[in-house]
């Protein structure tokens, strides 16, 4: 049988043609197929993206309100320690000038219960100091241990050289150094350092400009 290799050729190409077409054609659905899918992706990974950053920003203004509240509490326990330890302070100090000043020198009964008192006064406000440091930065504190002692040494200084009756010459020179530094300190050093106290608590409760914003 003779062969028609131009009949071969033909068909052959025939179905190269046919392949090649198929070819491009699954290539064109597969390519069509993956762009579909990739926009899809990128629409799903686009939605996902903005809840994530929805419910992130949710989670930030919830804290920052937490944040706020707490603040807004701490604050307002500030305010109320500051206020009953100024009450504290200004108790201490007029107790213990009282005493430096007048019930020093009383009858020996009335010079001892004025004494117990005005320890009492200052043993409450040292106390109080104490169980509210937490409330208040330790550079406060120690403004308040600066008004403190020299309170409490006037009055033990006082006590001690006021009641002596017949002091030797001696003794009589250390007592009045030790009255006369007394009364020096409620004239300087004991209202400067109360000052300082008042300037922190202003600080600490904001209102450190509030005389000078209404002049």
């Amino acid at each position: 049988m003779t062969i028609n290799w131009q009949d071969v050729i033909t068909t052959i190409g025939s179905q190269g043609m046919l392949l090649a077409a198929a070819a491009w054609l699954v290539k064109a659905v597969v390519s069509n197929r993956l762009t579909l899918d990739a926009e899809q992706f990128k629409t799903r990974l686009k939605a996902d993206a903005d809840l994530e950053i929805e419910r992130l920003k949710s989670n930030l203004q919830i804290t920052a309100v937490e944040h706020q509240v707490r603040f807004a509490k701490l604050h307002e326990k500030r305010a109320e320690v500051v206020a009953d330890l100024y009450k504290y302070l200004v108790d201490a100090q007029q107790a213990g000038e009282r005493f430096v000043f007048v019930d020093g020198y009383a009858e020996p009964k009335e010079r001892q219960e004025a004494y117990n008192s005005t320890g009492q006064k200052l043993r409450e406000l040292y106390f109080f100091v104490e169980k509210n440091r937490i409330y208040l930065p330790e550079h406060v504190c120690t403004k308040l241990t600066n008004f403190m002692d020299p309170v409490r040494k006037t009055v033990i200084g006082v006590g001690v050289y006021a009641s002596i009756e017949y002091p030797t010459e001696r003794t009589s020179e250390e007592r009045n150094r030790v009255l006369m530094e007394a009364f020096e300190a409620y004239e300087g050093k004991i209202p400067a350092a109360r000052r300082a106290v008042e300037d922190e608590f202003r600080s600490l409760l904001g209102v450190e400009n509030l005389t000078g914003d209404h002049v």
